[in-house]
């Protein structure tokens, strides 16, 4: 029986999912549209660097600490112990509450009046939304079978891409339509401007999504696996330094990619507003749409040829993002060193877009290559590594190498180019070793019964 518990009182573990069905995928939608509306309230902040230098005074450095540092000191604080939680089985209200908790602080960052405020605000998004991602990433891998799991993640990241698509157009229409606003003066709080005014409302969607899920979406019983109620830290360190040949290089390598994708997403409005004078009104909405619609092309590709591969090869997720990250690397160069905007943005939506190809991929790599009940706290390390600490020195590094190497806001240019040019050969060769390993431990996963 379906309710039956074993002497431990811990309910029985079913077997892998033969298929999906209506209700796994319906679960792998609504994950897809909480992780989009954390890139909404994550990435609004890049839309409004030029309005916020100027009404709170800021410089580049201290805008590289909002995007980076102040979200990742709690992300790295709070991820890991949550994640703990999810893996002990309590996945959905990890996810419900976390969406709850960063749309309010999302809010609130748009009432902010200095820096510290909106430190403190951005904090706080960024220690709720630590332990979505790993229990979200959980439940699609006990709702979707083991071979449609690039299919489910390519749905998944497609939340992700939207998101940062919405942020930019939304964004960008809603200040069109608040400019020229008055600002409003709010007893308690101080002055409400319009960039101030379109967080606001940003943050409050995602109220009504959380109450969605808590309705609609069921926790998912664990397939397989062997510990039911999670593996402790111990466990899992020891799990990480016996596959190190694997997760030391796919770590580093996801470090440094995250360092040059957060660092980019952070500056690309100011970059454009400072080379070609398009403000946020203008950059947003056409930014957002195109690189919204390459992205999903690649991301789709990414998934059919992962899937595509992984008939005949075990490595195939890996190999994918291998390749992803490697073709994306020359338009990403030189997007920021065309004449005009027009060849600015179509050649970064067609870098985008090919990096898109890895998003499935990764994604797939790490649930079929770790124990289920694990599987949160590994989510939670890489994601640690990726928000945490590269979406923490990707913005902070461009705003400082801007401020105190380049010297002037119209070298921002300069800065994404020699960064990138810098950091992602490394990162495709981290990777490159990374292939074998991997391959070899998705052997050792499948055999196990994971």
């Amino acid at each position: 029986m379906a309710d039956q518990t074993d002497e431990a009182g811990t309910p029985p573990l079913a077997p892998p999912v033969q298929q999906a069905g209506f209700k796994g995928w319906y679960a792998v939608v609504m994950m897809a549209v909480v992780v989009m509306l954390a890139q909404v309230d994550r990435n609004i902040i890049s839309l409004m660097v030029q309005p916020m230098k100027r009404d709170l005074g800021l410089s580049d450095t201290q805008i590289g600490l909002l995007t980076g540092l102040a979200f990742s000191v709690t992300y790295a604080l709070i991820g890991p112990p949550v994640a703990r939680f999810a893996d002990r089985g309590f996945r959905k209200p990890v996810v419900i509450a976390s969406l709850a908790i960063w749309s309010v602080a999302t809010s609130l960052c748009g009432m902010a009046q200095n820096f510290w405020q909106y430190f403190l605000g951005r904090a706080v998004i960024g220690g709720a939304e630590s332990g979505s991602s790993p229990a979200s990433l959980s439940m699609i891998a006990d709702v979707v079978p083991r071979d449609k799991l690039p299919r489910a993640y390519a749905i998944y990241v497609t939340g992700f891409v939207a998101g940062g698509a919405i942020a930019m157009t939304a964004g960008g229409l809603l200040l069109g339509a608040l400019e020229g606003m008055e600002p409003l003066h709010v007893a308690g709080i101080g002055l409400i401007r319009d960039w101030q005014l379109v967080m606001i409302l940003l943050g409050l969607p995602g109220l009504l999504v959380a109450a969605l899920i808590a309705v609609t979406v069921p926790e998912p019983q664990r397939r397989a696996g062997h510990k039911p109620k999670g593996y402790p830290l111990r466990e899992v360190f020891g799990f990480l330094i016996a596959n190190r040949r694997m997760h030391g290089p796919m770590l580093a390598a996801s470090l440094l990619n995250s360092m040059q994708s957060f660092g980019t997403v952070a500056w690309m409005t100011a970059f454009y507003e400072r080379t070609y004078g398009w403000g946020p009104a203008k950059a947003g909405p056409i930014l957002g749409p195109t690189n919204m619609a390459m992205s999903l092309v690649g991301l789709f590709v990414g998934a059919w040829l992962a899937e595509r591969l992984g008939k005949t090869r075990d490595d195939a997720n890996l190999r994918v993002m291998f390749l992803a990250n490697s073709l994306s690397v020359p338009f990403l160069i030189m997007s920021p060193l065309m004449p005009g905007p027009w060849l600015a943005v179509g050649l970064g939506a067609l870098g985008n877009g090919v990096a898109a190809m890895a998003g499935a991929g990764y994604n797939s790599s790490l649930q079929v290559a770790t124990p289920n009940a694990m599987r949160g706290q590994i989510n939670a390390l890489y994601l640690f590594v990726i928000a945490a600490v590269g979406g923490t020195l990707g913005p902070l590094l461009i705003g400082m190498l801007t401020d105190f190497v380049a010297g002037r806001e119209e070298y921002l240019r300069y800065v994404l180019v020699g960064f990138r040019l810098v950091l992602a050969p490394l990162d495709a060769y981290l990777l490159w070793m990374a292939i074998r390993p991997y391959g070899k431990a998705v052997r050792e996963r499948v055999l196990a019964g994971d």
